[in-house]
């Protein structure tokens, strides 16, 4: 497959997974649940991006691993914050002063 191809499929795959993940936000479920599926998507089209737009793939190790955490840290931290946002409100508040 092509270079072009394959941006051309990453392209709509972006375009889906805005859709999908529009459509799955405006829901009525549960939050975690939602914040779940919405991070997961975020977190793969982060990766599309970076592979196929910014060409990670040819980036130093460094700057790949530094990126790669980026993209799933903050899918993970959106999860966390929608289960434990009380929690952590408190307890940054606590740090903070």
């Amino acid at each position: 497959m092509s270079s072009e191809r394959r941006i051309d499929l990453a392209w709509l795959m972006l375009v889906l997974l805005s859709v999908g993940g529009a459509g799955i936000g405006s829901s009525d479920g549960n939050a975690v649940l939602v914040a779940v599926v919405v991070s997961v998507v975020m977190a793969i089209k982060l990766r599309l991006v970076c592979t196929y737009f910014l060409e990670l793939h040819e980036a130093h190790p460094r700057i790949r691993r530094a990126v790669l955490t980026f993209c799933h840290g903050m899918a993970i931290l959106v999860i966390l914050t929608t289960a434990f946002g009380d929690t952590l409100s408190r307890l940054t508040g606590a740090l903070i002063g």
